[in-house]
Formats: structure tokens, C-alpha cells, sequence
């Protein structure tokens, strides 16, 4: 009787390479890399409407409008009430 011959226990697969992985991983960027890359691309003008919009946001943020009814006069506390 002839042996019949071994049949691998899994098929081999390709395994990948070191390039393709560190290629990949050296294309992509930190957020914080594209935000730069995003704001060189700005032109100077664009740049300078963000800086006072950020500005702007930062002064109410520090010194919001505070509501207050110290201020108001008597008949109008008076006519608030129920």
C-alpha cells in the first residue's frame, strides 16, 4: 500500500512586510499635525480673522454678561412678583 502524504495542519498565508506597515504609519498625521498643516495653508488675512474671533471668544468666556436684578427699581421688582 502506498502512504498517502502529510496534509498541513493550516494554509500558510502571506505574511505583510515591514515597509508597508511603517509607509502607512508615516503617512498619517496627529491632529494636531493637520491643524497645523491647515493653518499654514491660511493666507495672513484668513489668519487675523481667527485671531480676533479667538480673541473675541476668550473675553466673553473670561467676563460673561452677568444677569443681575440689583439694579432694577422698585416698580419694576413690583411688577415681576405674582
Amino acid at each position: 500500500m502506498p502512504s498517502d502524504p502529510p496534509t498541513p495542519t493550516r494554509p500558510q498565508r502571506p505574511t505583510p512586510t515591514r515597509t508597508q506597515t511603517t509607509t502607512a504609519a508615516r503617512s498619517a498625521l496627529t491632529p494636531a499635525q493637520a491643524i497645523a498643516q491647515a493653518w499654514m495653508r491660511e493666507s495672513s488675512e484668513a489668519q487675523q480673522k481667527w485671531r480676533v474671533a479667538d480673541a473675541l471668544a476668550k473675553e466673553k468666556y473670561v467676563n460673561p454678561i452677568r444677569w443681575s436684578t440689583a439694579g432694577r427699581s422698585p416698580e419694576r421688582k413690583a411688577k415681576g412678583k405674582l
